[in-house]
């Protein structure tokens, strides 16, 4: 699960952490062994192009985590990166500050209005939902009051403090960067302080009760326990598997967030992946109004599966070319 949301949640789980300043973040100390990863190929990560007559928009998946020394680069990337007139991400930096305190006192309201997620589990439940939280290593009672899927979300950041992937090498932040040295515009695809909202107002009665089996079901063992079946304990290149079939320009039949089937995966799939994607589709039809070359930089997980960007953008007439 946490390898999964690394690279599906973008923005937000960097702003979450932000959002509950009472975190524990201990510092341990890299397993280099296991963390040591060869790339024998060309990167080419999947590049689309979707254009008119006087517009052209490429988009590009990205990963928003990157170790440092992880090759994504190749010689026709940099060529569209230094022809674009402005980048676009799902939410820039400097979009994103403030954005918090903008929505605070509305996520206030809906937390005090909130019933507890162990007052709403089952009495079997409850010691399991505590220990759940002590392995993530957030407050108990900053988790307990939280809704639950931004409780999730929460773990899955904090359940990769071994992991030496960081958002100074991810792919938008050097290209932010990369843009601000040039002079030229970032802008953001989304309100961020509107899809932060969308996660703390969901109505999660139905998954605190969804999350309620599961734990009876846990064996303790780990986070990840409460949903992957996988072995944790991969190293190398195996486990950097997700970040090279990325690199190498892989786009699966769907996206897995890694919280299985059920109501949980259904929320998440519908407030990270589908909602977004059917607004970023209609972003893009209008962009298109405006002369010039775009390139787009959103996580990959949003060009995979049955309602992805690509897929909305069809469904409005319009065909993006793939072009690496």
């Amino acid at each position: 699960m946490q390898r999964v949301i690394k690279r599906a949640t973008t923005a937000l789980l960097a702003s979450l952490a932000v959002f509950a300043t009472a975190i524990a973040n201990p510092a341990i100390a890299r397993e280099s062994d296991r963390y040591a990863f060869t790339q024998d190929y060309e990167p080419a990560p999947a590049l689309w192009e979707l254009s008119d007559e006087d517009t052209t928009i490429y988009m590009l998946g990205t990963i928003h985590l990157l170790p440092e020394g992880f090759r994504w680069r190749n010689p026709q990337l940099d060529t569209i990166i230094e022809s674009a007139d402005v980048l676009v991400v799902e939410t820039s930096d400097e979009d994103s500050v403030g954005a918090l305190d903008k929505i605070g006192p509305k996520i206030s309201y809906l937390l005090e209005q909130r019933t507890p997620t162990s007052q709403q589990l089952s009495p079997r439940s409850r010691p399991r939902w505590r220990e759940l939280v002590a392995q993530s290593g957030l407050p108990f009672e900053y988790v307990d009051t939280i809704p639950l899927m931004v409780a999730l979300l929460g773990f899955g950041r904090t359940g990769l403090t071994t992991d030496p992937s960081s958002y100074e090498y991810g792919v938008e932040t050097v290209l932010e960067r990369e843009f601000a040295e040039s002079g030229r515009p970032v802008e953001s695809i989304e309100d961020f302080g509107r899809v932060m909202y969308s996660l703390f107002r969901a109505n999660d009665a139905e998954l605190v009760s969804e999350l309620d089996g599961h734990l009876q079901g846990w064996r303790g063992k780990s986070i990840d326990g409460l949903y992957d079946t996988g072995p944790d304990d991969l190293a190398g290149d195996e486990y950097w598997a997700m970040e090279h079939d990325w690199a190498r320009g892989i786009v699966a039949d769907d996206f897995d967030l890694g919280f299985g089937d059920g109501k949980i995966a259904d929320a998440f799939r519908e407030v990270l992946l589908n909602r977004r994607n059917r607004q970023w589709a209609s972003w893009l039809e209008a962009r298109l109004d405006q002369p010039g070359t775009v390139l787009l930089a959103v996580g990959a997980g949003h060009f995979e599966g049955a309602d992805s960007v690509l897929i909305h953008l069809e469904r409005r007439g319009l065909q993006a070319r793939r072009v690496n």
